[in-house]
C-alpha cells in the first residue's frame, strides 16, 4: 500500500512541474515587459496615467507659470531689495547721530545706548513692512500672526516685561546714576550698573546685590548721594543729675572745632526730649557727603571722652518699680 500511494503521488506531481515549468518563461517576460502608454480599450474606456506622467505633463506648466509671475514682479523685488539696503543704511546713520547727539550734550552712556537702539530696531521693522508692501507681499496674515505671538510673549514673560518697563523708567526720569549710594527694595549700596532689566548694587562690605527693576521702582528710593551736602544727626542722652549747660557747650565746641563740619547753616544743640531715664541732646551738622561717616564716627567717640572727662554721665535705661503691700 505505502509503494502504491507514493506512486501516485509521483505521477501526479511530474506533469504539475512539467505545467509549471513552462508556465514560467511566459510569466518572466510580462513581468520585465515595460508598461504601455494609456490607450483606449475596446469599450471606449482611457487607461488612467501613472504619477510620473502626470507630473512630466503638468510639470512645464507650472514652471512657465512661476517664471511669469517672477518676470512680472521682478521690478517690485528690485525695488523692494533697493528699499531694505537705503533703509538698514538709514537706520545705522541715524543711530550713530543720536550717540554722537547725546554724547554731546553729556546724556547719561546708558539712557543714549538704550535710545539709539531702540529707535534703530523701530526703522528697521518700518523698513521691512514698506518692502514688504512693495514687493506685493500681503502683510495682513504676518501682522495677524506677529499680534497673537506678541499677546503670547507678554502673557508669558510678564514680570520680565515689568522689569523692562521699570528699567526704561529708571533710565528715562534717572531717579538714581551709577555711583550714587542708594537704599531701595530691602537693599542698600553703591550703584554699580543700571541695566534694563535690573540694577547692580555693591554693599559697604563688598558683596554685589542683584536687584530687579520693577521691585526698585515700586519701592521707596533713598538717595544719599544726590545732592553735595548732607546733616549729620546724632542724639546724647544724659542723666538728670548731670550738668546740661555744659554738655551742650561740650557737644558745640567739638562741632566747631572740626574742619569737616560746614559753617553755614551753623551747627546746633537742643534738647530733644525728656525721657524716662535720660535728657536727649540732638545735635545737628552739615557736612559734606564724602565726609557724612567719618564724621559721625568721630563726633561719637570724641564727645563721649569729653563726658567723661567732664563728669557728665550717659545713663543706662532705668526703671522705678515700687511694691505695694496690701492689708
Amino acid at each position: 500500500m505505502e509503494k502504491r500511494k507514493f506512486s501516485l503521488s509521483l505521477e501526479h506531481s511530474i506533469p504539475l512541474a512539467c505545467g509549471w515549468m513552462n508556465l514560467f518563461p511566459h510569466f518572466l517576460a510580462q513581468t520585465l515587459t515595460p508598461a504601455a502608454p494609456a490607450s483606449t480599450g475596446l469599450a471606449g474606456t482611457t487607461t488612467p496615467l501613472s504619477f510620473t506622467q502626470k507630473l512630466g505633463e503638468e510639470l512645464p506648466h507650472v514652471l512657465s507659470d512661476l517664471l511669469k509671475k517672477f518676470t512680472d514682479n521682478l521690478p517690485h523685488l528690485a525695488a523692494a531689495i533697493v528699499i531694505l539696503l537705503v533703509g538698514w543704511w538709514l537706520a545705522g546713520w541715524i543711530k550713530s547721530l543720536l550717540r554722537k547727539l547725546m554724547t554731546a550734550r553729556h546724556v547719561d552712556l546708558t539712557l543714549s545706548a538704550f535710545l539709539s537702539q531702540l529707535v534703530y530696531w523701530l526703522i528697521i521693522a518700518l523698513v521691512v513692512v514698506v518692502a514688504l508692501q512693495n514687493a506685493q507681499v500681503e502683510t495682513t496674515p504676518f501682522s495677524a500672526v506677529l499680534g497673537a505671538s506678541a499677546l503670547a510673549v507678554g502673557l508669558a514673560l510678564q514680570n520680565s516685561l515689568a522689569n523692562f518697563a521699570a528699567g526704561v523708567m529708571i533710565i528715562l526720569f534717572r531717579y538714581f546714576k551709577v555711583g550714587d549710594d542708594i537704599e531701595a527694595a530691602d537693599a542698600k549700596g553703591v550703584v554699580e550698573e543700571i541695566s534694563i532689566f535690573e540694577t547692580h548694587l555693591r554693599t559697604a562690605d563688598n558683596r554685589k546685590i542683584i536687584v530687579p527693576n520693577g521691585k526698585i521702582l515700586n519701592s521707596n528710593i533713598i538717595n544719599s548721594t544726590s545732592k553735595t551736602t548732607r546733616r549729620l544727626e546724632i542724639i546724647f542722652g544724659i542723666s538728670y543729675e548731670s550738668n546740661l549747660k555744659l554738655a551742650k557747650q561740650i557737644i558745640l565746641t567739638e562741632m566747631e572745632n572740626d574742619t569737616r563740619v560746614l559753617p553755614n547753616p551753623s551747627p546746633t544743640v537742643a534738647v530733644t526730649n525728656l525721657g524716662e531715664s535720660s535728657v536727649d541732646l540732638v545735635m545737628r551738622a552739615w557736612v559734606v557727603i564724602g565726609d557724612y561717616e567719618a564724621t559721625r564716627w568721630h563726633m561719637l567717640e570724641t564727645v563721649k571722652l569729653r563726658f567723661d572727662e567732664a563728669g557728665i554721665v550717659i545713663p543706662y535705661p532705668q526703671r522705678e518699680v515700687r511694691l505695694r503691700q496690701e492689708k
